[in-house]
């Protein structure tokens, strides 16, 4: 291998165009052109000069991946015929260490949370693009401080091959130490690492100056497995502290220093400061871990006490406290404080900062809630809008950086944090801050909106509930009423056929009879009067007349009246019986006759078919003067159909006469059955049509 390829090591992600840095490339999987637009609006208001191509296709993206490099890909989450996840499958699939970035108009937690364990870098809603710039230039950032890191990672790896050759001449700390552990050599880079100079450091033996005192004993415990176990590796990341008290994060590679025979004479270490590469590690984990917290979360307080844990232990401070607007009071409340170290100091300090509260202005809190901006104090003693500072002192803290909780606009609360060392202001630790505010903003607008839905929600469901509850009682109410109304109408048609047949049958039997008497007596009268030659045998001729018409029309009131009671015959014998009695009584041409099988009936259906058949038929006879009358029954598969037809007088010559009440019975009788009544009327008479579907059986 040449020399070249072993310092300039192969990076496929190296290749890549640089972001920020003319025009940004973008791959936008979707397949809404106007979606498209609104995407490379937002870019280009973002500040980006944008070179766009869109794909909405795995084949369509598969040639654009394979055409040319880009620095991002943004993709809808679902689409007709491909989707988001399909698409980041593709990419991870090639190895591109491309930012990855999902846009949908809708897109649950749990789908977003799946997304970016799926390796998507960030989901960002259509309602809310302008969110897509600062993601896009987080993750650009980040992929960049990825390739730095790689770069990093294998520069150490050369570093390591070439340090005995070149310990003195490159940019990493050496430091040698003997086999008592006494410090025997540092090269300036070390010097400059640490902050101490090289007297102040040769001769010393552990624990060193740049030892933290809370990493001693990790320190010496991993100094102690590499001295004593050969298989050990010979690089350790560990934490030293510079002489300002900040500490940093280094790659410590230990070799065994030996003399011309072979024999160990102590040891020379190559320390190398990682500090940029651990805290955006570090960035990204806490960036990642509050997004799964807050995807988990039902709401804010289930999600706080985690999330400023996470962030406590990523910028390495004593306190944190997440601060919350109160719409209705206007002011600033604490939603949980929590410590990394414990002590009475710190222990107090909490203690008292949870009573407070802040107006826009007052405080360093209320200060940020009306700038919208972060306030950072490197040295809180110079601080004179910190209204606990004096505690804070006296606890051990030494500086503060509080941070706004916002988007679009909307204040939401803040992040407050306080160091016992002095906190570096870094533009890495504010981005992060920045996208983390946003993110938690973003949570609160949504359970926000959520829990007002659910609210609407359970509002609309309580009163359909009182709705539903008046309605049925009232449906109760009726359909009580309709069936006793019912009840009591089919109790009066009952009574009124009782009534009928025991008046028919009191006009047979009594009234009947006592003009029958009559009739013999008028009769004996006349021919007494006959034989004596009186001329009043004429008056009792004519009153035996007149006595005996009486009877006959008792008779056919009686017949009419004391009707057959057909609930122990079947329908066609009942219409039998009807139409032989029709031409009996009224001397009319009366037929009967069916059409098909006739199916096994319900007495009561058959009792009110027949009722309908004799009342359509003395209508025909008394008022529409008929002669000539046909009684049909049709068998059709879904329903039974009666027609009584007459060749008297049509149906309109009908009205006015006394046949209205007789069509309201009618009527009833059909709605009883749940059958449907229809009478027409022509030149050539009338015809009742009772149609009764088979589906149903309706009893009265």
């Amino acid at each position: 291998m040449k020399e070249q390829e072993l310092h300039e090591p192969h990076d496929p992600v190296a290749q890549q165009p640089q972001p920020n840095q003319g025009t940004l490339n973008v791959l936008l999987v979707e397949d809404v052109e106007n979606d498209a637009e609104l995407v490379r609006y937002n870019l280009q208001k973002a500040g980006f000069s944008v070179l766009c191509e869109r794909v909405d296709t795995e084949a369509s993206l598969n040639a654009a991946l394979s055409g040319r490099k880009w620095d991002v890909v943004i993709a809808d989450y679902r689409m007709p015929h491909y989707d988001g996840i399909s698409a980041l499958g593709l990419v991870r699939s090639k190895g591109l260490d491309v930012p990855f970035i999902i846009v949908s108009g809708y897109i649950t937690d749990d789908a977003a949370v799946a997304a970016m364990k799926a390796g998507a870098n960030d989901y960002v809603m259509k309602d809310n693009l302008m969110r897509l710039g600062p993601a896009i230039t987080r993750e650009l950032r980040e992929a960049g401080e990825r390739r730095e890191r790689r770069r990093g990672e294998e520069r150490l790896k050369i570093e390591h091959a070439f340090r005995r050759a070149i310990e003195n001449s490159v940019p990493a700390g050496i430091a040698t130490v003997d086999l008592e552990g006494r410090q025997t050599y540092v090269n300036p880079a070390f010097c400059r690492m640490v902050g101490w100079s090289d007297d102040e450091l040769l001769g010393a033996k552990p624990p060193f100056l740049y030892w933290p005192p809370e990493e001693v004993e990790t320190i010496t415990q991993t100094l102690r497995r590499f001295l004593e176990d050969s298989a050990c590796p010979d690089a350790a990341e560990l934490r030293f502290r510079r002489r300002n008290g900040e500490r940093f994060h280094v790659l410590l590679q230990l070799t065994p220093l030996k003399d011309s025979l072979g024999n160990v004479t102590g040891y020379v270490g190559a320390v190398s400061d990682i500090s940029e590469r651990k805290e955006a590690e570090m960035r990204l984990a806490a960036e990642h871990a509050i997004t799964r917290i807050l995807a988990n979360a039902q709401n804010l307080a289930e999600a706080a006490p985690a999330m400023l844990r996470v962030l406590l232990d990523c910028l390495g401070v004593e306190f944190g406290a997440l601060w919350v607007v109160d719409p209705g009071r206007q002011a600033l409340l604490p939603q949980v404080m929590d410590l990394r170290d414990p002590s009475p100091g710190l222990k107090k300090f909490l203690h008292e900062s949870r009573r407070l509260s802040f107006a826009p202005g007052s405080g360093l809190p209320g200060s940020v809630w009306q700038s919208r901006k972060p306030a950072w104090h490197e040295d809180l003693s110079q601080s004179n809008n910190f209204e606990r500072r004096e505690l804070a002192l006296r606890a051990g803290l030494r500086s503060i950086a509080a941070f706004p909780i916002q988007n679009a606009g909307h204040f939401f609360g803040l992040l407050e944090f306080l160091s016992a060392q002095a906190m570096e202001q870094r533009q890495a630790t504010l981005n992060m801050m920045s996208a983390i505010g946003s993110e938690i903003a973003q949570f609160i607008r949504r359970r926000t909106a959520e829990e007002a839905l659910r609210r609407a929600h359970d509002e609309l469901e309580l009163r359909v509930r009182q709705r539903t509850d008046e309605l049925n009682t009232a449906n109760a109410r009726l359909k009580s009423s309709i069936a006793e109304r019912k009840r009591l109408e089919h109790e009066l048609l009952d009574i009124t056929e009782k009534e009928r047949r025991r008046i028919g049958l009191d006009l047979h039997d009594d009234l009947g009879q006592k003009l029958s008497g009559i009739a013999l007596m008028t009769k004996g009268l006349q021919r007494q009067l006959e034989k004596i030659g009186l001329e009043q045998a004429g008056d009792a001729a004519r009153i035996h007349d007149l006595v005996h018409e009486a009877m006959n029309h008792a008779s056919d009131l009686a017949h009419d009246l004391a009707t057959m009671d057909p609930k122990d015959k079947d329908l066609r014998v009942a219409l039998e019986e009807l139409a032989a009695r029709a031409r009996e009584l009224f001397g009319i041409t009366c037929s009967f006759k069916t059409e098909g099988a006739l199916p096994l009936l319900e007495a009561p259906v058959t009792m009110q078919l027949h009722k309908i058949a004799q009342e359509a038929l003395t209508n025909a006879i008394k008022h529409g003067k008929a002669r000539r009358v046909s009684i049909t029954i049709e068998n059709h598969p879904a329903e039974l159909v009666l027609t009584v037809h007459n060749t008297g007088l049509p149906f309109p010559d009908l009205e006015g006469r006394s046949t209205g009440m007789g069509l309201r019975i009618m009527n009833y009788r059909a709605s009883l059955i749940g059958a449907r009544l229809e009478i027409t009327g022509a030149s050539k008479g009338t015809r009742v049509r009772c149609t009764l579907p088979l589906g149903e059986k309706s009893t009265p």
